[in-house]
């Protein structure tokens, strides 16, 4: 379970980044995932409570947008999204494909008081 790490780490840096912007409470913190990663999001939310316990992020929102696997295909050019885990163009049937989105992991902003 991945999730844990994935999520201690997201905290740290989020409780970093409060403490650098003078923060006295989170309330929200809202991450972008792509689905390369093949995280749960109720795991990624139960491990959330898990280490904002005690900490100013406690009781806060964790907002998390999935990110789909985007490809395009090296031989007709076409952009689409994988489904499924196949990784065949749809349009010629090639698997000479560039990853263009999926594998990101972004905090994309932390909501909070002073």
């Amino acid at each position: 379970m991945h999730e844990m790490s994935v999520v201690s780490n997201i905290t740290k840096i989020a409780l970093e980044t409060a403490k650098d912007n003078k923060l006295k409470v989170i309330d929200k913190i809202k991450i972008a995932v792509g689905s390369q990663h093949h995280l749960a999001p109720d795991l990624m939310e139960y491990a959330f409570t898990f280490f904002s316990k005690d900490t100013i992020a406690e009781g806060a929102s964790l907002i998390i947008e999935k990110i789909p696997i985007t490809m395009i295909c090296l031989d007709c050019k076409k952009k689409f999204n994988v489904q499924n885990q196949v990784y065949i163009c749809p349009e010629c049937s090639s698997v000479q494909l560039v990853m263009k989105s999926g594998r990101e992991l972004i905090i994309e902003n932390i909501e909070g008081e002073r």
